[in-house]
């Protein structure tokens, strides 16, 4: 895919705020390379997957009990071609591994087909991705702290000390917000973790996700807890190059902007300034192209 020659369309303008100059005490981190090359090195994925789970752990150590991470380097983003079920799988048993050493009985969650009769659907990207969990190997000395055969609503709520619902989404026609609020009710007071949701609005003819309701539906996903981010700054609708990133850690508490430079060997991620909160793509754009 060729790069846009088009000015940097991070989209809405915003009131510009400065950010914090680098520093001592946050140089950054050493953001893997070569994130254009697939499929990624082993040591690329594990770079990721323990970014994201001490992020986690964090969490829940600190008593979040509704929390979410977005994690959309190349081989986790359903929207690029080189998006790898495998990464996520290998994603959820880091993470699943990491909570059942601490002493937590896991349950790995899947939203299963919506609707009704003929009329019942799956998000492509989690066909198969019931079976698959079954199919796994886990950590030895976890294997029976850890139940991969959950689904998502008021039946999967029970039976663990800890949640992880991997890639809920909405669907044309179908939302899963109402299963995971009645699997809410029955949880109470344990945590839940969102791997990668996405739930915004999608438009169908039935009139599902209509305005009627959608404050109530953005309001029900705000109330989680990002505590991971990370993605990677392309100008739109073009994956490739890549131009910076953008990450947020929870144990960290800041946001992060990096700006790629060089190629090849000489290629790095160079971190450009922090912020209390995520910033926005006016600011992103000015501070990567200025």
């Amino acid at each position: 895919m060729r790069a846009s020659t088009t000015a940097p369309a991070f989209a809405r303008p915003a009131r510009a705020r400065r950010a914090s100059p680098k520093s001592r005490a946050n140089a950054g981190v050493d953001v893997p390379t070569l994130l254009n090359n697939g499929p990624h090195a082993r040591a690329t994925r594990r770079w990721f997957y323990e970014d994201a789970t001490k992020s986690i752990v964090a969490a829940v150590t600190a008593r979040e009990r509704r929390i979410k991470i977005k994690s959309e380097f190349p081989e986790l983003n359903v929207n690029g071609d080189v998006y790898r079920v495998g990464t996520t799988l290998e994603l959820v048993r880091e993470t699943a591994a990491a909570l059942a050493r601490d002493g937590l009985r896991v349950k790995i969650c899947v939203q299963r087909s919506m609707g009704q009769g003929v009329f019942q659907a799956l998000p492509l990207s989690l066909s198969g991705v019931s079976k698959l969990l079954g199919m796994m190997d886990w950590e030895p000395g976890t294997e029976g702290m850890i139940d991969p055969s959950g689904g998502i609503g008021a039946a999967d709520g029970e039976g663990a000390d800890c949640f992880i619902l991997v890639q809920p989404q909405n669907i044309v026609g179908y939302s899963v917000l109402p299963y995971i609020e009645e699997m809410e009710a029955v949880v109470g007071d344990k945590p839940m973790i969102m791997i990668n949701p996405r739930l915004d609005d999608v438009q169908s003819a039935g009139n599902v996700m209509s305005v009627r309701g959608r404050k109530e539906r953005m309001d029900a996903v705000a109330a989680w807890k990002e505590v991971y981010h990370f993605r990677l700054l392309y100008r739109k609708p073009y994956f490739f190059p890549i131009y910076g990133a953008l990450r947020f850690a929870y144990y960290e508490n800041e946001w992060e902007l990096y700006k790629r430079t060089g190629a090849r060997e000489l290629e790095q991620y160079v971190l450009l300034g922090t912020y209390p909160s995520e910033p926005t793509p006016d600011e992103m754009t000015k501070k990567i192209w200025g």
